[in-house]
C-alpha cells in the first residue's frame, strides 16, 4: 500500500556500486545519472546542468509500505 505524503522516503539499493532498484513510500519520479559512459552510446549521452557528460533516465520507484519505509528510516539512523 503506498500514501500521498508530501515527504516520502526513497531507499536506494546497490550491489557492486550499481542501483537494483529504488523503493519509495509514495509514487515519486526517480532520475538515474550515470557518469561512467562505458558501453553508452553517443545517443544516450547528455549534459547535465552541472556540465560533464552522463546517461540519463526515468525510473519508476518500487511500491512500499510507510511501515516498511520507517523501518528502513531506523535502521540508517
Amino acid at each position: 500500500m503506498t500514501n500521498t505524503l508530501a515527504k516520502p522516503t526513497i531507499v536506494v539499493h546497490l550491489d557492486g556500486g550499481l542501483v537494483q532498484y529504488v523503493g519509495s513510500d509514495s509514487h515519486v519520479p526517480v532520475i538515474v545519472v550515470d557518469h561512467d559512459l562505458e558501453g553508452a552510446g553517443e545517443d544516450e549521452v547528455k549534459t547535465p546542468p552541472d556540465g560533464g557528460r552522463a546517461t540519463v533516465r526515468l525510473e519508476a520507484s518500487t511500491d512500499m509500505s510507510r511501515e516498511s519505509a520507517q523501518r528502513w528510516m531506523e535502521l540508517a539512523t
